[in-house]
């Protein structure tokens, strides 16, 4: 379960966790960590970048495949905006079972060069723009320049659970399409309507478990 920028292995409230407990009472064990830098992780949050965490994703794989009590060949993910989109990239490069997307954060990489990257000159005033309260490092910004969101994206062919909201600032429509070419009718796609970018409503966050316990146990 790969949580998004900034956040930890809980999740926004407490969907992870509540996701992981789902899993194990059917009998599927769920791993839940914080990416270096931010949770209760080592490291610098300034260093973050999405290659970076696409690479402790494939260590994560690595080490799990090697476990005695699991099936390498049963393994799947999960990623929430950043994470989604680190789940997505990763799950090209390691055998993954099946793929669930929440609200992935393409567009965090949607600019290939400075002109085209919002406040770049705040990069040269401090180091860092402000996102939402946390600081968000140039070499996150340009480490983005080279990767192609949706390109490498559909590398993989498995089955893609994707949900988001029709009004999620982070996924325009144009973001929407872009998905639904990638994966094509590999995606299974959950719309929700009116809750935001963390499904800010008891009932659609139900709904997001039971949708995505389902998709993984089948």
């Amino acid at each position: 379960m790969c949580h998004g920028f900034g956040g930890n292995r809980m999740e926004f409230g407490y969907t992870f966790v509540h996701l992981a407990k789902r899993l194990a009472a059917q009998g599927t064990a769920a791993y839940r960590f914080d990416f270096a830098g931010c949770g209760e992780s080592d490291g610098d949050f300034a260093a973050l970048t999405i290659s970076d965490q696409v690479a402790q994703v494939e260590a994560i794989l690595d080490e799990l495949a090697n476990h005695q009590a699991l099936l390498p060949d049963r393994l799947s993910l999960l990623g929430m905006s950043l994470g989604g989109l680190t789940a997505s990239l990763a799950a090209t490069r390691r055998e993954v079972r099946s793929l669930a997307l929440w609200a992935p954060a393409a567009l965090a990489v949607a600019a290939n060069e400075p002109a085209h990257v919002p406040h770049w000159d705040a990069f040269a005033d401090g180091g860092y723009d402000d996102y939402f309260g946390l600081p968000r490092y140039r070499r996150f910004v340009e480490d983005g320049f080279a990767i192609d969101p949706w390109g490498e994206a559909a590398a993989y062919r498995g089955p893609i659970l994707f949900a988001a909201s029709d009004d999620d600032e982070h996924l325009p429509p144009i973001v929407m399409e872009q998905y639904e070419k990638t994966y094509g009718a590999r995606w299974e796609h959950h719309p929700f309507t009116g809750v935001g970018h963390t499904f800010n409503d008891v009932a659609a966050r139900e709904r997001l478990l039971a949708v995505t316990e389902a998709f993984l146990l089948r």
